[in-house]
Parts: structure tokens; C-alpha cells; sequence
């Protein structure tokens, strides 16, 4: 859950409004943003003006206007993710210099495919990782047939890792794809 405060920013006069995400009562939010003059569907009109929330890298968004259906969408979005997921996640956004909203929203479709090494004890659980991050996971047979601690070297010595407070990032030729273009945003089902 993700709490932040939204204001108006024509309209400074007024307090901000606290909203959780993902919004779970949709009426009663809509009912407050409407009192401050903002909740577009459309318009990124809506100031973050605190967020307050264990993801630090959404902190990249204080201080800009975005769209309160956008923010909903991205913290659906991460809520689905674990641990290792968010890292990910956290650790591309840092390394690549994503802060826009549609960025990060764009950022969670593709984010799993880059490796983060956040634990360097273990080379052949590095190499693990790794060959899933590659593959989209690991069959019977290459569990028994890789050497996941040469994976795992081959990694850290060959490729260029970008060291963030999230883990040790290596992007693996991700590419950011456009699934969110600021007006429209691909299904999600979400059921909280």
C-alpha cells in the first residue's frame, strides 16, 4: 500500500488529500480529489506532494503532477511483485534514470527481465537467477546440466553491472517498451 498526498497545484490554498493505493473505495477518493479540484481521467492533474511509502524510488515522483488513475495502475502493478521483483524494478528505474510516470508504469513489464545481484555469497544461485532472468525460467534438464557458478562468473566478470542502493544491476539488453503512453494503459486484472 502506498499512501500520498495530492493537492491542486492551481490551487494552493487548499490541503492536500491523502489517498492509498491501490484505491480500494473508489466513490469516496473521487469525492475528495473532486473537492480540491482534481481526479481527471485524463489530465495529470493531481501535485504529489508526500509520498509516504517503503519503496523509496517512488519518491522520484514527489513534487510532479500525475494522473491519480496512472497511480493506481502502477501500484496495482507492484503490489504483484515480490521481493526480488521490486529490487529489480527499483534498481533498473535508478540505473536507467526513470522518473516519469509512465516510464515506471512501462518499467514493470520489462523490469524482470534484467538480472540484480543483491547477495554475492552464492555464485551458483547467482547463476541461477541469472539463467532464469535469460530464459524465463530453468527446465529439469538444465538444472542438471548448467554449471550455474560458470554462469554466474561469466556474468560478473564479462558484463557491465551498475551498482545501486537496490543491488548490483545488469540490464541484460532490456529495452523500455511503450505499453503505457501517458493516455492509455494495457489491461491489468486486479482483483485487491
Amino acid at each position: 500500500m502506498i499512501q500520498v498526498m495530492l493537492s491542486n497545484p492551481k490551487r494552493t490554498n487548499l490541503l492536500p488529500v491523502s489517498v492509498c493505493f491501490p484505491i480500494s473505495k473508489y466513490k469516496d477518493v473521487y469525492t475528495r480529489l473532486e473537492a480540491v479540484g482534481i481526479g481527471s481521467a485524463t489530465e495529470r492533474d493531481c501535485h504529489v506532494t508526500e509520498i509516504v511509502e517503503v519503496l523509496l524510488i517512488l519518491k522520484r515522483l514527489e513534487k510532479v503532477s500525475v494522473n491519480v488513475d496512472e497511480l493506481d495502475y502502477l501500484a496495482k502493478r507492484l503490489e504483484s511483485f515480490d521481493k526480488h521483483q521490486l529490487a529489480k524494478f527499483q534498481g533498473v528505474a535508478v540505473s536507467h534514470g526513470y522518473d516519469d510516470i509512465a516510464d515506471l508504469i512501462n518499467l514493470t513489464f520489462c523490469c524482470l527481465d534484467a538480472t540484480v545481484v543483491l547477495d554475492f555469497t552464492d555464485l551458483s544461485a547467482i547463476g541461477r537467477e541469472h539463467y532464469m532472468d535469460l530464459h524465463g525460467g530453468v527446465t529439469e534438464d538444465a538444472l542438471k546440466t548448467v554449471d550455474f557458478r560458470k554462469t554466474a562468473l561469466s556474468l560478473l566478470l564479462n558484463e557491465d553491472g551498475k551498482v545501486t542502493p537496490y543491488g548490483v544491476v545488469y540490464a541484460n539488453g532490456m529495452s523500455l517498451e511503450q505499453f503505457n503512453n501517458g493516455q492509455h494503459s494495457p489491461d491489468y486484472d486486479y482483483d485487491g
